[in-house]
C-alpha cells in the first residue's frame, strides 16, 4: 500500500463499508422479524439490542460511505464512527458467540472494520526535503 493516494484509499473504504452495510442489514433483517421475545427465546442469535445496533449501523454506514467516496468530511467522519461502532459492537461475538459461524462473522466484522478506520485515516506521505 505504499502508492495508495488519499482518495483511492477513501474509495476502498467507501465499498468496503458499503459491502458491510449489506451485510450487516440482510443479516439482522430475518432476526428483527422475530421480535424481541423471539429472539430472546432463540439460542443461536446474539441479543436483540445487538441485532438493532447492527440494523442502525448498517443503514448509516451506506449513508456515510457516500459521503466518504465523494470525499466529503461528514461522510469520512460518518463512516469512521460507525465503523468504530459496528468493531466493537462485534467484539463480544469473539469472546461470547454461541455457534463457531457467528464467531467468524464477528472476527471478520472486526478486521475490515478496523481496515476501515486505517484507510479513512490514510494520510499521503510527503516527500523528505534533504
Amino acid at each position: 500500500m505504499k502508492g495508495l493516494s488519499r482518495s483511492t484509499a477513501l474509495k476502498i473504504a467507501s465499498v468496503l463499508s458499503i459491502l458491510m452495510g449489506i451485510v450487516s442489514i440482510a443479516s439482522t433483517l430475518p432476526l428483527i422479524a422475530r421480535g424481541a421475545t423471539g429472539v430472546a427465546q432463540s439460542s443461536d442469535s446474539p441479543p436483540y439490542f445487538v441485532l438493532m445496533i447492527g440494523l442502525f449501523t448498517g443503514i448509516i454506514a451506506i449513508i456515510g460511505a457516500y459521503g466518504a467516496w465523494n470525499q466529503q468530511r461528514w461522510g469520512i467522519i460518518l463512516t469512521l464512527l460507525v465503523n468504530l461502532v459496528n468493531g466493537l459492537s462485534a467484539v463480544p461475538g469473539i469472546l461470547f458467540a454461541p455457534q463457531p459461524g457467528l464467531m467468524i462473522l464477528s472476527i471478520a466484522t472486526v478486521v475490515v472494520s478496523i481496515l476501515i478506520v486505517v484507510l479513512c485515516l490514510w494520510r499521503e506521505r510527503k516527500p523528505m526535503v534533504v
